[in-house]
């Protein structure tokens, strides 16, 4: 008993220390975010702002408690994740800021999967040259959507060790058949018998595309790469149709190649390059100031708030991830959260028009519905323009129908009108492997219908059946009163088929081409606003609140700066696979370029 109570006090003093340096670690922390933030940036002139984009990269900020560790170690940097709508405010800045020369665009590393959103940060660098002022890229090993991004540069200089990615675009599609018949696992796939193209339960059936598949997939890819080719070649000052055989044939893909092939020109390292950049400024300049080099993070310090508000607001609500019932986060679309933000949209007196910034491969069709519901109910008191960013497809698509207009970039990928449902059988490989079964007492015929250890009876099949039959005629009848269409027409473009936004917009499914700028700009000239400012929604945390809100229980411990897309994209595909409820529309795969 002596020893008994030895351990238990030495466990609640070690706890008690433990909490108090727990407690003293956030205050010290605080107390850095206050102090840093009152911290007056300062630019000095003969600046070269350097752009290394090697965190993800989000539709705006994502800020979260892993900033708390870059405080801890020195860094001093309070954003984990870079967001495209700061980071296109921040060239907008650098673009009349005198004291920034030059922009040095290293694309070693960039953290994003989606052709949107480098279209739309190209589209801000391209702004910035109209100023006159050069803009220098370097990339170690240049991957493809890196390069489409620094192909928007004056010179393009590559690692003499490096390689340029460019192959073109494809796609590679997981199926799990076979792995799910060694584990003695049978899914049976629902969906709407017309929706041949809603190929994303047939991951769980079939080990190879279907021909439905295969061909929506060729069709936008090329529209994609249509898109991509036409802006390098036009940049490179080179034959569209020369850069392409060049890239079949890989004869760009080593730094020899990219350089005759002019896609490079020059093979060279990092830190002579900056011996390059400052050669040339100091030619150019009759000031004898050194040139410095700014990093980004502490030129987007030099701006206190992205966007103002004012007498007059349009409002930004970001609906950013996987469509899910209750509240989600930064990086999950919570019909709970975004309904309530609509609603304060509405319901705010000085917000005159609404832009949905949606970014979404789909999710849960009741809470799609739910959104939905709120958009249409929000466009009759004012303007709600929905602006899709990489993907807004399936359920990201159905959210979007209804809104005054929609604005996407030409290489958005969006529609996927479609649903389905997937019933898994667990009986055979618990009865096989683990020697388990089960028995069972029921009042009806069917009231096991759902159960996961036995095969659908046939009634319940045709219940099913009907039922995702009929939330695909609700889908089609939703496009076709948001639209204005007929929805018999919706009918022949849907079917689960996944389009560009250069295609979208060719069969009524959007309304304009562009990037978030543009789908604001529209939204003003709805509301007839000449002047306006800017609020957001959802509301975001900010880090100190996070940090109590985590030491309370109140906040889960997420680290997504630790995360980048591209490396994770398997393991967050896996992820919803296995959160899956009920019938879904969402997009059949996840697509890494």
């Amino acid at each position: 008993m002596k020893q008994f109570f030895k351990f238990t006090f030495a466990s609640c003093l070690g706890i008690f220390i433990s909490m108090v340096l727990l407690v003293l670690i956030s205050i010290g922390i605080i107390s850095s975010i206050a102090s840093s933030s009152k911290k007056t940036v300062e630019i000095e002139d003969n600046s070269v702002l350097v752009l290394n984009l090697d965190k993800p990269i989000y539709d705006r900020e994502v800020s979260d408690l892993s900033a708390a560790f870059n405080i801890m170690s020195g860094e001093m940097d309070m954003r984990p994740s870079i967001g495209l709508t700061e980071f296109v405010e921040v060239i907008k800045k650098a673009k009349t800021d005198n004291n920034i020369k030059a922009i040095m665009l290293d694309v070693s590393v960039l953290q994003t999967s989606g052709w949107a959103t480098v279209d739309d940060m190209r589209e801000a660098l391209l702004d910035f040259k109209t100023s006159g002022k050069k803009i220098y890229a370097y990339s170690d090993m240049c991957m493809q959507n890196a390069y489409y991004l620094a192909s928007v540069a004056d010179e393009i200089y590559l690692n003499p060790a490096g390689m340029v990615m460019l192959t073109g675009l494809g796609a590679e599609v997981m199926y799990l058949k076979d792995l799910l018949t060694k584990f003695d696992i049978d899914v049976d796939l629902i969906r709407p018998a017309n929706n041949a193209y809603k190929s994303a339960g047939e991951m769980f059936i079939s080990n190879k595309m279907s021909d439905a598949n295969r061909e929506q997939i060729k069709t936008y890819l090329n529209s994609i790469w249509g898109h991509i080719a036409k802006n390098i070649a036009q940049s490179r000052k080179i034959d569209e149709a020369t850069l392409n055989d060049k890239i079949s044939k890989l004869e760009a893909f080593l730094p020899e190649d990219a350089v005759k092939a002019k896609l490079i020109d020059k093979l060279i390292f990092k830190t002579d390059v900056e011996d390059l950049i400052t050669k040339q400024l100091k030619a150019k300049q009759t000031s004898t100031n050194d040139i410095k080099f700014v990093k980004y993070a502490k030129y987007r310090n030099t701006i206190q708030s992205i966007h103002s508000s004012a007498s007059e607001n349009i409002a930004i609500v970001y609906a950013f991830g996987d469509v899910k019932q209750g509240k989600g986060n930064d990086l999950s679309i919570g019909a709970e959260s975004i309904v309530r933000s609509i609603q304060k949209a509405v319901a705010n007196k000085k917000v005159k028009a609404i832009v949905l910034r949606v970014n979404s491969h789909g999710g849960d069709a009741i809470a799609s519905e739910l959104i939905t519901n709120e958009v249409i109910k929000a466009k009759k008191v004012k303007p709600v323009i929905v602006s899709m960013g990489d993907v807004a497809a399936s359920a990201g698509y159905e959210i979007s129908s209804n809104a005054t207009k929609i604005v996407a970039s030409p290489i958005s990928i969006t529609g996927s009108i479609g649903v389905f449902g997937t019933v898994p059988n667990f009986g055979k490989l618990l009865r096989n492997k683990f020697g388990v079964v089960f028995d069972t007492v029921q009042t009806h015929a069917n009231s096991n219908m759902l159960s996961v250890t036995k095969p659908m009876s046939k009634e319940a099949r045709m219940v099913m059946q009907r039922n995702v039959e009929n939330f695909y005629q609700n889908f089609i009848s939703r496009v076709a009163q948001g639209r204005n269409l007929k929805v018999e027409f919706v009918d022949s473009i849907a079917r689960g088929r996944v389009w560009s936004g250069e295609d979208a917009k060719r069969l009524g499914l959007i309304d304009e081409i562009g990037g978030l700028n543009k789908a604001i700009t529209i939204a003003a000239k709805e509301a007839k606003l000449t002047s306006y400012g800017i609020v957001t929604y959802p509301k975001q945390k900010d880090l100190t609140t996070q940090i109590i809100d985590a030491m309370s229980g109140n906040e889960e411990m997420k680290l997504y700066g630790d995360t980048s897309p591209n490396a994770s994209s398997l393991l967050l595909q896996l992820r919803d696979i296995s959160q899956m409820q009920g019938i879904q529309k969402r997009l059949p795969y996840i697509i890494s370029f």
